[in-house]
Order: C-alpha cells, then structure tokens, then sequence
C-alpha cells in the first residue's frame, strides 16, 4: 500500500526516466566498444608492421644470396 502523500512520478517522467537510464547504459556500451575497437585496430597494425619487416627480411637476404 502507498503513502497517500507519497507523489508518483507521472507516467511522462518515468518513461522519460527509462529512456535516460537506457541511454546512458547504450553510451557505456559504446565507449567501451570504441575502446576494444581502438585497442585490436593498434595491434592489427603492430601485426601488419612485424609480417612487413619480415618480408622485407626476406627480400634482403634472397637478394644476398
């Protein structure tokens, strides 16, 4: 049972509420989404760089030989 002098948000805040609470949850997700994206896309490169240096390793010595 309620208070009767306890207010109940009318139902354009809650709902407005809900929507807030959800965005904020979504933002999160996406920051830390972003944040694995920005991590994997550096070490893609990293991996890039070190198959390129080996293949330059490659060239350099079928030239010497």
């Amino acid at each position: 049972m309620t208070r009767p002098d306890a207010q109940q948000p009318d139902p354009g805040t809650w709902l407005l509420n809900k929507i807030d609470a959800r965005e904020r949850a979504l933002t999160g997700q996406i920051e830390q989404t972003q944040a694995e994206i920005d991590a994997m896309a550096a070490h893609l490169g990293e991996l890039h760089e070190a198959i390129e240096h080996l293949r330059i390793t490659r060239k350099s010595l079928l030239t010497k030989a």
